[in-house]
C-alpha cells in the first residue's frame, strides 16, 4: 500500500497549486512528487503515515500564515488543503484461457480480468513475449500488451494491439468457437485459424492465415459446415462497420483505461 496526497484547495501564496500530488511509501519514504516541501509538507507526511496505518482518508489543512520561522524560513503566507488516501495493491483477478488449436494443441493464457460483463468481458494480456508483423509492420512485440474483448456466444474475439512503448497499432480478431466460461476463472475456446486485422491508420481490413485454414480442411480437421461458418464469420467482420463503430465498448476500453481499471479495482469506462 502507498499513500497519495493530492492538493485539492488553496488560498493565498502556496509553493504548489491545486492538483499537485505526492506519493509516500509505507515506511515514510517520499516516492514521487511534492506538495510544497518544508514544514507544511511535514504535516502531510504525518497524515500519510496515519492513513497507511488505519486506511482512512484525511483532509489536511495546512496554514502557511503562521510564524514558523523557527521551523522553516520558507513561510509562504497562504493556506492549502490536501486530501490523503491510502491506495492498496490491486486485486488483479486473473482468468486462464485454455486456447485450443487444431488438431490437438492447447495453450493456457493468463490474463487480468478488467471487466466481467454480461455483454462483453475485457481482459488485459501482457507483457507478451512474441513478435508479430503484418504487412511488414510490427504490430505486437515483446514487452507490449493487448486489451482483449470476449463476447459470450460470439464466434470471434477482438484485441487492441500495441508496441512496447504503448503505441496503438490496430485491432486483431481471431475466429474462434464461442468461449465457455467455467467457474473459478477457467475459459475454453478453440482457434478456428482465420484472423482479421484492422490497422490503426484506418486502412482496410486484412484477412490472415487462409493457407492454414485450407490446410486444416484438407487434413480433415474441419468439417465442410464448420469451414463455411468460419468463412462467413470472417466475411461478416470484414464487410461490416469498423469494430470501433460497430461495438460501443471497443473505443472506450483503451490500454490506459484497462490499466486504470485494474489500479482502481475495476472502475472503468461505461460500455
Amino acid at each position: 500500500s502507498v499513500a497519495l496526497a493530492t492538493m485539492v484547495g488553496q488560498k493565498g501564496s502556496t509553493p504548489r497549486k491545486s492538483g499537485a500530488r505526492m506519493l509516500v511509501a509505507r515506511d515514510g519514504r517520499l516516492l514521487a512528487g511534492t506538495v510544497g516541501g518544508g514544514c507544511g509538507e511535514g504535516e502531510v507526511l504525518e497524515a500519510c503515515r496515519a492513513s497507511l496505518e488505519d486506511g482512512r482518508p484525511r483532509l489536511v489543512q495546512v496554514d502557511l500564515t503562521r510564524d514558523l520561522v523557527s521551523l522553516s524560513p520558507a513561510v509562504c503566507g497562504g493556506f492549502m488543503e490536501v486530501l490523503v488516501e491510502r491506495i492498496d495493491p490491486p486485486t488483479d483477478p486473473q482468468v486462464r484461457i485454455h486456447y485450443r488449436r487444431v488438431p490437438r494443441r492447447e495453450t493456457v493464457y493468463r490474463q487480468a480480468l478488467v471487466l466481467d460483463g454480461t455483454d462483453v468481458k475485457v481482459t488485459l494480456a501482457g507483457p507478451v513475449d512474441i513478435h508479430l508483423e503484418i504487412g511488414g509492420h510490427t504490430v505486437l512485440e515483446p514487452g507490449a500488451d493487448a486489451v482483449w474483448f470476449t463476447v459470450p456466444g460470439a464466434w470471434w474475439d477482438l484485441g487492441r494491439f500495441h508496441r512496447a512503448d504503448g503505441t496503438f497499432t490496430g485491432l486483431y480478431a481471431n475466429v474462434i468457437t464461442p468461449c465457455v466460461f467455467g467457474a473459478g476463472g477457467d475459459w475454453w475456446t478453440t482457434d478456428l485459424l482465420l484472423d482479421v486485422w484492422w490497422p490503426a491508420d484506418g486502412g482496410p481490413p486484412t484477412l490472415l492465415d487462409e493457407d492454414e485454414l485450407d490446410a486444416a480442411r484438407r487434413a480433415g480437421h474441419l468439417t465442410d459446415d464448420l469451414h463455411r461458418r468460419v468463412r462467413a464469420v470472417a466475411r461478416d467482420l470484414m464487410e461490416g462497420p469498423h469494430p470501433e463503430e460497430r461495438f460501443p465498448w471497443v473505443a472506450p476500453w483503451t490500454r490506459t483505461a484497462a490499466r486504470s481499471a485494474l489500479l482502481h479495482g475495476g472502475a472503468g469506462p461505461a460500455p
